[in-house]
């Protein structure tokens, strides 16, 4: 039965089911999945890993022991990273929106510092 703790948890990491000396972390992208297992070897972690075949999106999840968790989470977020979209997909349009922020900032400071 799922905890009601991780029916909210908004992270691909859990705690594993039988083990509290391991984490689980679960990847529904293929290519993030490879990517952190790519990550786990180079960096000289052991680890487990399943598919479950039940799931239509068919998860990886991978397990790992919880003394290597720093690391790991540095590791799964560079993964999750390099395959995530950019916010603003746009070049243009993202120095446009970094141009006008900039300006807004200037004015707020500006007007701060006229008023004191």
């Amino acid at each position: 039965m799922i905890d009601i703790g991780e029916q909210f948890n908004l992270s691909n990491k859990l705690k594993h089911p039988t083990n509290e000396s391991k984490i689980v972390y679960r990847h529904v992208k293929k290519e993030q999945a490879e990517t952190f297992a790519t990550l786990l070897v180079d960096a000289d972690i052991d680890f487990e890993v399943q598919i479950d075949e039940d799931d239509e999106r068919k998860p990886t999840y991978f397990g790992v022991m919880r003394r290597h968790e720093t690391e790991v989470d540095r590791l799964n977020f560079k993964a999750i990273g390099q395959h995530r979209p950019r916010f603003i997909a746009s070049a243009p349009v993202r120095w446009l929106f970094i141009s006008i922020s900039i300006a807004m900032l200037i004015l707020a400071l500006i007007g701060a510092w006229l008023n004191s």
